[in-house]
């Protein structure tokens, strides 16, 4: 069993964003996860009048562990910052998103590659599993791992994602691609959707994940023409510059690029307990 301990209390564990015509959900939500003993930041409670507006939420947002946008028809059309800023913002801060589903709405799509809390059923019916996805964080620390062990860890992930025929490619030489896989699911028409992704896992110890993978990964997938996406897992988070070209490529190679950094891939491995027990136990985490 995965060793647990509660987000440091000197710090917001929690901070909501949400549009004002959202703020009864929300206050349900804060609500609920206070009474459950997570710490939560909520604009209305913590700026005081004088108070300098953004820079005070840049500065809960920066001590926080989560950030958790709620999702609503009024929220995706919210421009107080650009979905693309916030994205970069908790990136260069290792703060942990995850967006919370309160209805049936167009995702923009800088958030619609991110999986949702889905609340859509009803807030105070899926508040204890909201509370309970919060309030501990595992000792996930990727640096105990070997390289190959990180290898190992994102085939597991894949295959509970969904993925599948996962292919490793071999080559005398770096690549750019560790293995090819599937992903298949239906359109609106029953019909099935086949996507093939090039995938390349890169596991840093001191730095972060730049250009060179990025360029590999995207020379490999446009030099295959059964693969129509490409998909970078990385212990790290990316450098400004790579993640600009991320969003760029598609335009140029007309195939696009899925990141999943070291924080979001923390964030889906909360969601996949099993995979933390067994890659993160004790006696692991506990290793010095």
């Amino acid at each position: 069993m995965t060793t647990l301990e509660p987000i440091s209390e000197q710090r917001p564990q929690v901070f909501v964003s949400y549009a004002s015509a959202d703020s009864m959900d929300a206050k349900v939500i804060v609500e609920g996860l206070r009474s459950r003993g997570i710490n939560v930041w909520l604009d209305a409670d913590e700026i005081r009048p004088g108070d300098h507006w953004v820079e005070s939420i840049r500065t809960a947002i920066s001590a926080s562990a989560y950030f958790l946008l709620l999702l609503s028809k009024h929220s995706v059309q919210s421009s107080w910052m650009t979905h693309e800023v916030i994205l970069k913002e908790l990136q260069s801060r290792d703060v942990t998103f995850l967006p919370v589903l309160l209805e049936d709405c167009n995702i923009p799509s800088p958030l619609a590659v991110y999986q949702y809390f889905d609340m859509r059923s009803g807030v105070e019916e899926n508040l204890g599993k909201l509370a309970e996805a919060l309030r501990f964080t595992p000792k996930i620390d990727f640096e105990k791992l070997s390289a190959q062990t990180f290898e190992q860890l994102v085939v597991d992930l894949l295959e509970k994602l969904g993925f599948v025929n996962l292919q490793p490619e071999i080559h005398p030489r770096d690549s750019g691609v560790d293995a090819v896989v599937e992903f298949r699911q239906k359109d609106p028409f029953g019909a099935e959707i086949r996507e093939v992704y090039a995938v390349e896992t890169k596991f840093y110890r001191h730095s972060r994940a730049g250009l060179e993978a990025l360029r590999q990964l995207a020379g490999y997938a446009k030099s295959d023409p059964k693969i129509n996406k490409a998909l970078l897992v990385t212990n790290g988070n990316l450098t400004s510059v790579a993640l600009d070209w991320v969003n760029d490529v598609p335009k140029v190679i007309g195939i696009p690029i899925r990141v999943i950094d070291g924080t979001e891939l923390k964030r889906l491995l909360l969601q996949n307990t099993d995979l933390v027990s067994k890659y993160f136990p004790p006696s692991l985490s506990n290793a010095s």
